[in-house]
């Protein structure tokens, strides 16, 4: 049919991420702030905030082979969704005002190059190492950050929360970026004690990281962090990250950080809500429920990819 031949693999591989140990993460500089707990601060009795987040599904894996060279490629269909979810706090908020933005895209993620051309709406795109990393890495910055800038040009909101690392499209922005995961310990362990003293509503001091030399080495933009407490729960069980780019004023990184420990916590979800409880918040949660409906249905897209590849 082309000069690419390409076959389906049967399998559905898990969308399943590795645990890891906590261990001192190198990007940890020093405290920006004196090494004790603070207390957030709530704004007045009526905020808004948004949440930014997006959602993968692997369509099928495939092989494909170049008939000319013999060379063989992996790679994957997926279909991307992006949106963002603005909540307004102590009124009742109805989806079709409270979704106000939100972005689908189909790629064909190719592990290497493979000059093929669009398939059934699936855009290629060639990536280097692993699949799952590019394709998360541009979902973030192709889909989710864009999202997040139209959001703060057109709806006012008090607290901007993009689920998980931020990407460096949105330096000079005061979104937050919200990690869920405790894979590393950005901070010197001697202070590991301030993470088990914080209580509903209070956050660590602000700490100063280096930029990732693997990830952000082009970019070199350095980042403050801090902790927030989402739940009772002892230990580091309900414990979030915030991350946030340097601002113009060191007291902006500060009244953030602060409106973080004491709102988030509003929206901490529970075992029985999620089973990513309490770290994936339940706008997050209900944010993530509607991507994933309008990314079509599973089984027809498959099915239309197949039929595609078997009469090509």
């Amino acid at each position: 049919m082309r000069r690419f031949s390409l076959y389906l693999s049967p399998q559905q591989p898990p969308e399943v991420e590795p645990l890891e140990e906590l261990e001192e993460s190198e990007q940890f500089v020093d405290f920006a702030e004196e090494p004790k707990v603070y207390e957030g601060s709530k704004p007045s009795e009526s905020f808004s905030i948004t949440f930014v987040d997006g959602v993968r599904r692997t369509e099928c894996l495939v092989y494909i082979k170049d008939e000319e060279t013999g060379d063989s490629f992996e790679g994957a269909f997926l279909s991307l969704g992006a949106g963002a979810l603005r909540v307004e706090y102590g009124r009742l908020n109805m989806l079709t005002e409270s979704l106000v933005e939100k972005r689908v895209s189909r790629i064909l993620a190719i592990k290497g190059y493979a000059p093929i051309d669009e398939l059934l709406g699936f855009k290629p795109l060639s990536v280097e190492g692993e699949l799952s990393v590019s394709v998360n890495r541009y979902m973030k910055e192709e889909l989710e950050a864009p999202v997040a800038l139209k959001v703060l040009k057109t709806y006012p909101t008090d607290l901007l929360v993009c689920d998980g690392t931020l990407s460096h499209r949105l330096r000079n922005t005061p979104c937050l970026g919200l990690i869920k995961s405790m894979k590393s310990l950005y901070m010197d362990r001697a202070h590991l004690s301030l993470l088990y003293e914080l209580k509903v509503g209070q956050r660590s001091p602000i700490i100063k990281l280096h930029y990732q030399k693997r990830q952000e080495e082009k970019e070199k933009v350095d980042k403050y962090t801090w902790y927030i407490r989402l739940s009772p729960h002892g230990g580091l069980a309900g414990l979030a990250r915030a991350e946030l780019f340097p601002q113009k004023d060191f007291e902006e990184v500060i009244r953030l950080a602060n409106l973080s420990a004491s709102l988030l916590p509003l929206f901490a979800s529970s075992s029985f809500q999620d089973r990513r409880a309490p770290q994936n918040l339940l706008p997050v949660g209900r944010l993530e429920k509607f991507l994933r409906l309008h990314l079509g249905h599973y089984r027809i897209i498959r099915r239309r990819i197949e039929s595609f590849l078997l009469h090509a």
